[in-house]
């Protein structure tokens, strides 16, 4: 028998429309399920965010190439959007972007929301 990854449970809240629209598509036969839905809606983001090539490239130059990006391109900016511009694995890229925030190289961004 094929050994299965353990699986991990997530609730997540949906307005009214949206859940309607889920159920449109489940009695057009499209999913069997809300579940279905949302593990191909996330198995569908997560592709999305994968990037196609990734550099094998030193902390120092992945520090070098962020601040190269955001000096070119103002405004704020999410870690995901930097990892795919330049080629570079996402978790390098969020820890090398934290390295800069604490040392005061780069300032967070203030949130919109509050």
């Amino acid at each position: 028998m094929p050994k299965t990854e353990q699986a991990y449970q997530i609730a997540v809240r949906l307005t009214k429309t949206e859940y309607e629209r889920i159920e449109e598509m489940m009695e057009a036969g499209m999913f069997r399920s809300a579940a279905d839905f949302a593990r191909e809606a996330i198995r569908d983001k997560l592709r999305e965010a994968e990037p196609v090539t990734m550099r094998d490239t030193s902390m120092k130059d992945v520090e070098r190439l962020i601040d190269n990006y955001l000096t070119k391109h103002s405004g704020p900016h999410f870690a995901s959007e930097i990892a795919e511009a330049l080629g570079l694995d996402f978790r390098s890229t969020l820890e090398t972007i934290r390295r800069m925030i604490e040392s005061g190289r780069i300032r967070k961004a203030r949130s919109e929301m509050g």
